[in-house]
This record gives C-alpha cells, sequence and structure tokens, in this order.
C-alpha cells in the first residue's frame, strides 16, 4: 500500500517534552539528543526500559512521550502535469461561460422590430379604452343614482358621479396590479 507519509530509517520520531529531556540527561545522552526538538520513539522507549531496570523507579513510556507527540513529515503534493492544468483551465472557463450565458439568456434576448409590437400596443389601448369607458358608466351611474336621491341638486349628482367613477378607478387599479403581478 502506497502511502505519502514517510517515516525516516530511524523510524517514528516524538516531539520532546521535559519529561523526556530528563529521562534523556539521566540515561546520559549526548547533549545534541536532549537538545534535539524530536527525537527517535526507539531510543526514547530503549531509556525508559534502560531506568525502569536500572533503578526500578524509572518512567513509563507513556510518561515520557505525554503532550509530545508525532513528527510526521508533512505529506508533499505530485506535481500535476502542465497539459493537465492547461486543460482544467480551460474546461473551468468553458464552464464559466455557459453558466454566464445561462444567467443571461432573458436578459440579453433581443425583440425582432427593435420597437413596440402591434399586439403589444393594442392589448394596452384596449385596456385603457376599457378603463374609460368603465369609469364613463360608473360616474353615468352615480349621477342617475344622485338623481333619483335629490332630483333638484346639480351638486349631489355630480358628487355621487365622482364617487362611482373613483371606485371604478380604484377597482380597475387593483386588477391591473394583480395581473401585473401574475405576469
Amino acid at each position: 500500500m502506497a502511502t505519502n507519509v514517510v517515516i525516516g530509517a530511524e523510524g517514528l520520531r516524538v516531539r520532546q517534552t521535559p519529561a523526556s529531556r530528563d529521562a534523556l540527561r539521566r540515561a546520559s545522552a549526548s547533549k545534541d539528543v536532549v537538545d534535539a526538538e524530536t527525537v527517535p520513539f526507539r531510543l526514547l522507549r530503549d531509556v525508559a526500559v534502560a531506568l525502569r531496570d536500572a533503578g526500578g523507579s524509572g518512567p513509563y513510556l507513556q510518561d515520557l512521550v505525554r503532550g509530545g507527540g508525532l513528527a510526521l513529515d508533512p505529506p508533499r503534493r505530485a506535481a500535476r502535469d502542465p497539459a493537465l492544468e492547461r486543460r482544467c483551465r480551460d474546461l473551468r472557463e468553458a464552464q464559466e461561460a455557459r453558466e454566464y450565458a445561462a444567467m443571461t439568456e432573458d436578459v440579453t434576448r433581443s425583440r425582432r422590430g427593435g420597437g413596440i409590437r402591434m399586439s403589444d400596443a393594442t392589448r394596452e389601448l384596449g385596456f385603457g379604452a376599457h378603463v374609460v369607458t368603465l369609469m364613463g358608466a360608473c360616474f353615468l351611474a352615480g349621477a342617475v343614482a344622485g338623481r333619483s336621491i335629490a332630483p333638484e341638486s346639480v351638486t349631489v349628482q355630480a358628487v355621487l358621479g365622482a364617487v362611482g367613477m373613483f371606485a371604478a378607478l380604484m377597482v380597475e387599479a387593483l386588477l391591473f396590479m394583480l395581473r401585473d403581478a401574475k405576469t
């Protein structure tokens, strides 16, 4: 099984702790080993066994390595082929171009004539004529209602006609907003 973690020829290395430095000093290790940042795991194991065998009160191996942790070389990233890098970059650019085109598709779509289509103008004119006709009919209905309430007062007839016309305008505005919200 291939791995990208390299363990040196001396085996696993362990980070030094105060307990491991003290044990190495007691075992008469060289100053270079005592002051090193990491030491081989096998060396610490041998020191712990030797100190326990010599005096019987030596430290256990787990006491020496507690808090230190393993010192492993970080994995090295394999170099990628430049042709593969270029291909990946081209594919990313093409994907971004497709996503942008899909995102802006309805924004950049242009109409054929460049101007107003006749069907749009006819629909809007028909809606305007409908609103004006309805407002006129509601004014007349309000005026007729005013004539039946107060036959001699033109003011009451005009006010009731204006109220009818205003009510029709509000209803049409509400219907226009609802229709526009749907589309």
